[in-house]
């Protein structure tokens, strides 16, 4: 990310939209040594804009992120899907659901993560623990090969950080081989082990 400040990209101060996470998890991804060069991401249009009030700014968050949208899209796409490069590598946003939030390789491993949403405060009621949750879920059901890496990607916050250390340890959690990954607004993620 560039040094321009995040306030300029009108994000919430209250809460990390699914779009931040999934596209901070990618750019995180394509920056690990043994990347490959592309990561694909899905996105849910609603999650982007409703009728005209514009929820998040994919262009503007993809432009302070130094990566830049292809201008040839094809026609009848939503203006902020398509193919965005820095450097050598790039990120494909998309809407199409079903096949993982993010999908990229490292080190020769396929990576399907699903991510959602979240408050960066306390709230009343811990809507942590449904998020949380419900990715776990999500990741349960990707179509995988036997040595890919699925990922449940939430943001990093300290409610998140302790369901994601309690979590980790469960059982069936460790049997599926589900990742928890925390995802700051500053572009660092942990509780990935990749190698």
């Amino acid at each position: 990310m560039n040094d321009a400040p995040l306030a300029d990209l009108h994000l919430p101060d209250d809460r990390m939209p699914e779009a931040e996470v999934a596209l901070r998890l990618a750019a995180f991804l394509l920056d690990q040594p043994k990347s490959g060069s592309m990561a694909s991401v899905a996105i849910d249009g609603a999650s982007i804009q409703a009728g005209e009030l514009q929820i998040f700014d994919i262009d503007g968050f993809m432009a302070h992120g130094e990566w830049i949208q292809d201008k040839e899209r094809p026609a009848g796409k939503n203006a902020w899907t398509g193919t965005y490069r820095r450097g050598g590598k790039t990120i494909h946003v998309h809407s199409r659901p079903g096949q993982g939030d993010v999908v990229a390789q490292v080190n020769g491993r396929h990576i399907f993560a699903e991510c959602k949403k979240g408050p960066l405060i306390k709230k009343p009621g811990s809507p942590e623990y449904p998020l949380l949750t419900t990715a776990l879920g999500q990741a349960l059901l990707f179509d995988i090969a036997r040595d890919d890496l699925v990922v449940a990607a939430v943001p990093d916050t300290a409610t998140f950080r302790r369901l994601a250390e309690q979590w980790r340890t469960r059982p069936l959690v460790k049997r599926a081989g589900i990742q928890i990954a925390l995802v700051s607004r500053s572009g660092t993620v942990t509780g990935l082990q990749m190698f």
